[in-house]
């Protein structure tokens, strides 16, 4: 049996196939040169071994052509980086996502799910996607850059187009000429916001990064730029699809809204659950840079690894009843966030965006689909294109 992501990424439900790959082995074909592993013992092994490296070769970002400046732009990122320069790098970007920064934004995030859900509500019908499952995080990224309110509509589509190409697999010629114009548009941009907070000690991320920077003393100016896009855009796809995977399991799964109502304090349980059930990224690949031997399986260097989240999220040796939903399963173990040095940087936020959708999602008095809830097919991620409900808050 070979892994085949294509196949995957048609199935509505893929789980039953990646119960098939668990059962088949521990490491399967998953093309030339590369190998797809899919248990969750030994992907959570593998998210942390220092042989395995993110540092892949050009054409791996490019597709096909010369290399342009998206190809620069995603090498020069934290996410394709390896120690030591990845260790720099996160520690910098982690000084504008400390706990500190996120526990002063939590009332303000509450306060924006409740503004949102109050403006949608005044409708017949909403689309959780388009209303709020892309708004939210675009704006609490937005929010914690500092990027000013008066630049947000123009800056934010080039955001949004960066993330789509982020999980998009290959893109069409189209998506890529679309993100290299938002790589120069941003470049240019937030170039100008880093001139601007330079030697300011203010609480916004960029100015943290800069100051971080400064500390470091070995990120270059172009680094610190490339990465500040990159914190600004890479927290939208996979906020939106756990934002839009939770919804649409709460009405496809009625019992799940009637827990949730009765105990509205599972919300952040809940985000557990739902990352683990359905996570937004279902793989994330690795070059091997020396020999690793998973079992009986040497998979030599040189050799590309793609470690499987989510059937390793499905694994019956780590999960009692996995395909069921339980909003209070504890421990919950799950790799929905990766783990290991690349664990995502926007994790602590994106679980305070999603609990306090979920705990606003259990005090109304109306939550019910409206239409067809449409399903998207991507490699990359794994979401929903629509989500059309009916909603009224609590008098």
């Amino acid at each position: 049996m070979r892994f085949d992501a294509s196949e995957l990424a048609e199935l509505a439900d893929p789980y039953p196939r990646y119960a098939e790959l668990r059962a088949a082995g521990r490491v399967l074909k998953a093309g030339p040169a590369a190998w797809a592993v899919t248990r969750h013992a030994d992907v959570t092994s593998l998210l942390t071994d220092p042989r395995l490296s993110h540092e892949f070769p050009d054409a791996v970002y490019q597709h096909s052509g010369e290399p342009d400046d998206l190809t620069g732009f995603f090498k020069s990122t934290v996410l394709n980086r390896d120690p030591p320069s990845h260790s720099i790098l996160r520690r910098a970007m982690t000084r504008s996502l400390n706990p500190r920064v996120i526990n002063a934004m939590r009332p303000w995030i509450s306060e924006l799910v409740e503004r949102i859900f109050l403006e949608v509500a005044e409708r017949d019908t909403c689309d959780l996607v388009t209303d709020l499952a892309y708004p939210l995080p675009v704006t609490v990224a937005a929010q914690l850059l500092g990027i000013p309110e008066s630049d947000r509509d123009q800056a934010q589509p080039y955001a949004i187009a960066l993330g789509r190409m982020f999980g998009a697999g290959t893109p069409t010629a189209q998506e890529r000429a679309e993100a290299v114009q938002a790589v120069g548009w941003l470049r240019s941009y937030v170039d100008t916001l880093v001139a601007e907070r330079g030697g300011k000690d203010l609480d916004d991320a960029i100015s943290q990064m800069i100051l971080a920077a400064e500390t470091a003393g070995t990120i270059s100016r172009a680094e610190l730029v490339d990465n500040i896009i990159f914190l600004f855009f890479a927290g939208f796809e996979t906020t939106t699809n756990l934002l839009t995977t939770g919804c649409a399991l709460l009405l496809e799964q009625p019992r799940l809204l009637a827990e949730l109502r009765a105990d509205p304090a599972l919300a952040s349980s809940a985000v557990e659950e739902f990352l683990r059930y359905d996570c937004p990224i279902h793989s994330t690949s690795r070059v091997v840079r020396e020999p690793v031997h998973i079992g009986d399986h040497l998979v030599r260097a040189g050799r590309i690894l793609v470690l499987l989240l989510a059937a390793a999220n499905r694994d019956e040796s780590a999960f009692t009843d996995p395909d069921r939903v339980d909003l209070a399963r504890s421990p919950n173990p799950h790799l929905g966030f990766s783990a290991g040095a690349h664990h995502c940087l926007g994790a602590t936020l994106a679980r305070v965006e999603g609990a306090a959708v979920f705990a606003q999602i259990a005090k109304l008095a109306v939550f019910e689909p409206s239409g067809k809830i449409v399903r998207r097919t991507q490699l990359g991620f794994r979401g929903y294109s629509q989500i059309p409900v009916r909603l009224r808050v609590s008098n």
